[in-house]
């Protein structure tokens, strides 16, 4: 894990093609835009977390 620390209108890139500006930080929130140069679409963490639940078989059925 890296912790890099940034303020409003600076940006962070990854792997030379991901572009991470810190647009707004108010009242404990950050406002990230993120731009890539490759067709890769980003997604929220709760999103992946709430998409592998759904996909995870249920515990009623693994003691079926």
């Amino acid at each position: 894990m890296k912790i890099i620390s940034r303020g409003a209108g600076e940006q962070i890139v990854i792997d030379d093609h991901i572009t991470v500006t810190i647009q707004q930080i108010d009242d404990g929130k950050v406002v990230l835009s993120i731009a890539s140069s490759q067709n890769k679409t980003a997604y929220r963490e709760e999103i992946i977390t709430l998409k592998n639940d759904e996909q995870a078989p249920s515990f009623q059925n693994m003691t079926q």
